[in-house]
């Protein structure tokens, strides 16, 4: 009798070998055979849960995402209403080991978007889903302008990343907070009861 799989856990299995395969060769490495090779299997240890390279992608961002929304939603929960901005950019520029890794492979997405019809779906759903948070805790914060706040919160968020990944050594994580609270907390404000140095208190 075969033994019976566990889908959730093998598309974990799966998720973790991609994050190894693309911390050890790059992201550009990530492919079905790769990281059936990285677990020991043939390519159908991997093709029986995820049909195509962009599958195996987003199987694994989409297991991130699940850690990241976690944090983020414990976060949110301690923090006044107009404190929350600053803990969505906090949150947004944290790096556990796995983060420059699921960054790459977010890069990857944007530069394959054009030939890859499911990554282009998957990277503006993405996209649109976190502006629309930082508008709605834009608005939160008091901003003046929050529409031009999220929109610039999200480039200089996105903009981090390409940042740190071609200059890792001139943009680490401590100079990339310092711009970006920095500008963000110089954005006018029409109410005195938002704090613009909240990111201090919540980490």
């Amino acid at each position: 009798m075969p033994r019976e799989v566990d889908a959730e856990q093998r598309l974990a299995d799966i998720a973790a070998a991609t994050i190894r395969v693309a911390r050890s060769a790059g992201s550009h490495a990530v492919t079905i055979r790769s990281v059936a090779k990285e677990l020991g299997g043939s390519t159908t240890l991997v093709t029986n849960y995820l049909p195509s390279r962009a599958a195996l992608i987003l199987n694994a961002l989409d297991r991130g995402r699940d850690r990241w929304q976690v944090a983020l939603d414990e976060s949110l929960a301690k923090a006044a209403l107009a404190d929350r901005f600053a803990v969505v950019i906090e949150w947004s520029l944290t790096t556990g080991p796995d983060e420059p890794v699921l960054r790459a492979l977010i890069l990857e997405i944007v530069a394959n978007a054009d030939r890859e019809p499911d990554l282009r779906t998957a990277l503006h759903r993405e996209s649109s889903a976190y502006q629309q948070l930082l508008v709605e805790e834009a608005r939160g914060a008091g901003y003046l302008e929050p529409e031009h706040v999220a929109g610039l919160a999200y480039l200089l968020v996105r903009g981090s990343y390409v940042a740190s990944a071609e200059d890792p050594a001139r943009w680490d994580e401590a100079q990339l907070r310092e711009v970006i609270h920095a500008t963000l907390a110089a954005q006018p404000r029409t109410r005195v009861d938002a704090d613009p140095n909240a990111h201090q208190r919540t980490t």
